[in-house]
């Protein structure tokens, strides 16, 4: 992703301090639209650029040195943050209009409210001064965080598939109440457009648009999850999804050019604002439109969707100039990058050259920075496995490249790795004679163990 691409990522919050007492459901003050704009467009604006990424500098960026256990963001927030998540998820298809749901009493879209009960020290009253000290004491999280971070950040990561919401248009009010009774903060937090006319990325302007792009990757994701053979591995629904993808995208270069003044190209072109969201590699990656097709974002979310629904283990990584995913097999994570795949070497073997990697291998093949994880305070990545995944399953390796392997295992020699392979090898494993069949187990010998090994690595 180049730098200026990252503006698709930034999130601003706005902070509308209406002071609300008692039962925030009626509150006495409720600012109105016309209101809500002007104090948002005169308020301090704190830019906050998706805490996946930094700017880049000469120093040294924030890697995270701890290890998560889980491929979902969710694991790793705060209660408050999990809350706020947790709205999101109950709401996100109702932003399918583009602005979510209005109350018509009131004048505001969503409202979450949180009650924060607080400590207070000999003699310490809560008041408007300190109230918003007191409540991110408690919660352990301060507020722009709790708004950005987790609740709304994160919930994107873990559900590209909500891809109606670009985060650039978003923003936020929030303004608090007292309950001097039970020592508490009352937080109110309002979701709003931000200066726009809707939530939507560029390339939509109609809820009918967003809903029939959104049943046909429904359909899509029904038809590859069909596909699968019964009782298909882990191992072969990742490397079938990475083959599609591979096969039915290419890489939209033309979306990461910045125009003169240095704004994405989607601002001139609007149709290539597709490239960073999944329909573009689930939908349009080898149709007629090219502003359509996807760049690494629109490869990586597609791949998500489809590990989410096929039940395996799989999340978004970001550097700070790409997206790639992490996949959990065996109880250990493995790299894939389908962007890299395609580029690799389309209709080929070395279209396998980034699926199911780890670090060492990793570390071989890209010598740069367009794999290097770069995230900030209290956010980690998984543990990865040194090997590749065929590694770890035994096989022999006999060469460094990873096609070459892959090489090893097509037997039809077709530059696909499927269940015809093993069809094939069991065929000759049945007349050994024929020296076709390959040496699985690498105990150098042909026999029966070798295609027995080659299933279980494609079958369960």
């Amino acid at each position: 992703m180049k730098k200026a691409m990252l503006l698709t990522f930034i999130m601003t919050i706005f902070c509308v301090c209406g002071v609300y007492a008692g039962n925030l459901e009626k509150p006495q003050k409720i600012y109105t639209q016309e209101e809500i704009k002007e104090k948002i467009d005169k308020s301090e604006m704190l830019g906050f650029t998706d805490l996946f990424f930094a700017e880049k500098e000469d120093k040294p960026m924030a890697i995270a040195v701890k290890e998560a256990d889980s491929a979902l963001y969710y694991d790793q927030l705060t209660p408050y943050e999990k809350e706020l998540y947790d709205f999101f998820a109950e709401n996100a298809q109702n932003y399918k209009n583009g602005t979510g749901i209005s109350d018509e009493e009131t004048g505001s879209y969503y409202r979450k409210t949180f009650t924060i009960p607080v400590k207070l020290g000999p003699g310490e009253t809560l008041s408007d001064s300190n109230w918003q000290a007191k409540a991110e004491e408690s919660m352990g999280i301060s507020i722009p965080t709790l708004l950005t971070r987790a609740g709304y950040t994160y919930f994107y990561m873990d559900h590209p598939e909500i891809f109606w919401v670009d985060l650039n248009n978003v923003g936020y009010a929030y303004g608090h109440g007292i309950d001097s009774s039970s020592n508490s903060v009352i937080l109110a937090i309002e979701l709003r457009p931000n200066g726009c006319a809707s939530f939507f990325p560029v390339c939509y302007t109609t809820r009918e648009q967003v809903e029939a792009d959104d049943r046909a990757i429904q359909d899509r994701v029904d038809e590859l999850i069909s596909a699968l053979p019964y009782k298909a591995s882990d191992f072969y629904k990742v490397k079938y999804f990475s083959e599609w993808l591979c096969a039915h995208n290419s890489y939209n270069t033309p979306a990461t050019v910045e125009d003169e003044n240095g704004k994405p190209s989607y601002y001139a072109h609007p149709s290539m604002r597709y490239a960073y969201i999944a329909p573009s590699a689930l939908l349009y990656g080898d149709g007629s439109d090219k502003e359509k097709y996807p760049v690494c974002e629109g490869y990586s979310e597609a791949l998500k969707i489809l590990c989410d629904r096929a039940g395996v283990e799989a999340m978004c990584l970001t550097s700070t100039t790409h997206k790639w995913n992490a996949v959990r097999l065996g109880g250990k994570f493995y790299f894939c990058d389908p962007t890299w795949c395609d580029s690799s070497g389309k209709n080929t073997l070395q279209q396998y050259s980034y699926l199911l990697i780890g670090t060492k291998k990793m570390q071989e093949l890209d010598k740069g920075i367009d794999h290097k994880l770069v995230y900030q305070t209290e956010l980690y990545p998984p543990s990865f496995s040194a090997n590749m995944y065929i590694e770890d399953m035994e096989f022999p390796i006999y060469s460094q490249y990873t096609y070459d392997f892959y090489k090893y295992l097509d037997v039809d020699n077709n530059n696909i790795i499927d269940v015809n392979d093993a069809s094939e090898l069991l065929k000759q494993a049945a007349n050994i004679k024929t020296h076709s069949a390959q040496d699985m187990t690498g105990d150098g010998k042909l026999d029966l163990l070798d295609p027995i090994k080659y299933n279980r690595l494609i079958f369960q």
